[in-house]
């Protein structure tokens, strides 16, 4: 294992080893929350404006798609929080993510102009939990099985 690189300063040392531990359950808890988000109103909420979008988008049946893109981010998301079936949820998250990518890429890089930067930072971010699974703090490892 290669030796830790010294500190600037080294009294921040114990501050970054205490707050280490929180950092990747903190990613998933925030990764599975926004799908989630985005999920929710797919399914309980705007449902008509969604499948008129994905009809617009040229995704057909539009209402299918609709209901299984809000299951893949909504329940998909609700997982991913809790770290429970980690892996077999990212797999699906992730081809949604590519496929937003996919979707983005003709308007360019940048989120604000509805580019693809959105969609493939998360993308990254399902990935690193598709190989390394939920982690310590994840229902995954309380039951002591993944994927």
């Amino acid at each position: 294992m290669p030796e830790r690189p010294r500190l600037l300063i080294p009294a921040l040392g114990r501050l970054y080893d205490c707050i280490a531990p929180v950092t990747e359950p903190l990613i998933r808890l925030v990764a599975g929350l926004s799908l989630a988000a985005h999920g929710y109103p797919k399914l309980f909420g705007a449902t008509a404006a969604n499948v008129a979008f994905f009809e617009q988008a040229g995704f057909h049946p539009a209402l299918f798609w609709t209901i299984l893109t809000g299951c893949v981010e909504f329940f998909g998301g609700l997982c991913l929080v809790a770290g429970l079936l980690t892996r077999v949820v990212a797999g699906p998250i992730l081809i949604f993510l590519l496929a937003a990518v996919s979707f983005h890429w003709p308007n360019g890089f940048y989120w604000n102009k509805l580019g693809f930067e959105y969609p493939l930072f998360w993308s990254i971010v399902v990935f690193h939990f598709l190989v390394r699974g939920g982690g310590t703090w994840s229902i995954d490892a309380l039951i002591g099985r993944e994927v």
